[in-house]
């Protein structure tokens, strides 16, 4: 497994373990946080390249409070330099 598909894995985690759910779906939109009453979900576009979907999942977790969760130092690198 690649480290591009490592670090997606682990932000798919960390993601589940906030309540976030990831979801894949065919869109041409750019994807991101959305919520659905109390659930928060990331949506995005199935055939993105896996840096796109880890950019993704980083910019949206980064606005949840992470104080709590233990994130590896990789992990917390691509959350810190998500736009």
């Amino acid at each position: 497994m690649s480290k591009t598909n490592t670090l997606l894995k682990e932000l798919e985690e960390l993601a589940a373990k906030l309540n976030i759910k990831v979801r894949y779906e065919r869109t041409k939109a750019r994807g991101g946080l959305c919520r659905k009453g109390e659930q928060f979900m990331i949506i995005i576009d199935r055939s993105a390249d896996p840096h796109y979907k880890t950019a993704v999942i980083a910019e949206a977790v980064k606005k949840f409070d992470l104080t709590d969760v233990y994130i590896s130092p990789k992990v917390r690198e691509a959350i810190e330099s998500a736009d």
